[in-house]
């Protein structure tokens, strides 16, 4: 495949840990070296690669991809013991570039895209802090809008959960209210916030509707690509 250089060591010896159920193909293999374990694969039932994860010490360490298309590779993210650090990229399936994003050691802003035969856009961005999920997170529509928003400090919860509908109306259940990893009601979350937690984001009535004003950083990457 093109661009896929792997990070797995050659002289690693293959042990197959899985196989399909409807044959004796591999499914998943892992790779020793010097009785270490310093890789992961999995297969496509063609034999062809569908997941790679190298591994030193127990930890990400080198380039980990994706291919969920046999022989198609459609991700490629950096890790630097067990951190995203680097360029990550995205390809489409005829393998065009559509999308990149730049982590410094576990740090900024985790990107992806949807790409069709209607255009390519962006359907997913969140907030990394050393790793851990710090910050909102969004899934959005093919518009711009977005149809699920979460908060998040330090890897937990920690802010307004909500869902929107595909009429943009919020799901049954909606809006969540969540004080780091607690589930909590819209009156304490509103006297926590009112107390001054500067971590917590402010309720606001209009951001019950599924329209955003984003931050530069995402707004650039919003607009639709043909």
């Amino acid at each position: 495949m093109k661009h896929y250089r792997s990070s797995i060591p050659k002289a690693a010896r293959e042990r197959i840990t899985a196989t399909f159920v409807t044959g004796p193909h591999k499914f998943k293999a892992e790779y020793i070296l010097n009785r270490r374990l310093v890789g992961i694969r999995y297969f496509h039932e063609s034999g062809e690669l569908s997941a790679e994860y190298p591994l030193r010490n127990g930890l990400l360490h080198g380039i980990v991809y994706g291919a969920d298309e046999p022989g198609k590779l459609d991700s490629a993210e950096p890790f630097s013991k067990g951190l995203p650090h680097g360029t990550a990229k995205q390809w489409s399936a005829d393998g065009k570039l559509i999308g990149t994003y730049t982590m410094i050691r576990g740090s900024g802003i985790d990107l992806w895209w949807n790409s069709s035969e209607d255009g390519t856009y962006l359907s997913e961005a969140r907030y990394l802090q050393h790793g851990k999920w710090h910050g909102f997170e969004w899934w959005f529509n093919q518009d711009g809008t977005v149809w699920s928003e979460r908060h998040f400090w330090s890897g937990q919860k920690h802010g307004i959960e909500r869902l929107w509908n595909e009429h943009g109306r919020l799901r049954r259940g909606y809006p969540k209210y969540w004080i780091r990893n607690e589930r909590t009601t819209k009156r304490q979350y509103r006297r926590v916030h009112a107390n001054d937690d500067p971590t917590l984001p402010p309720f606001r009535e209009e951001d019950h509707r599924p329209q955003r004003k984003f931050p530069p950083e995402i707004a650039t990457h919003l607009r639709f690509n043909e």
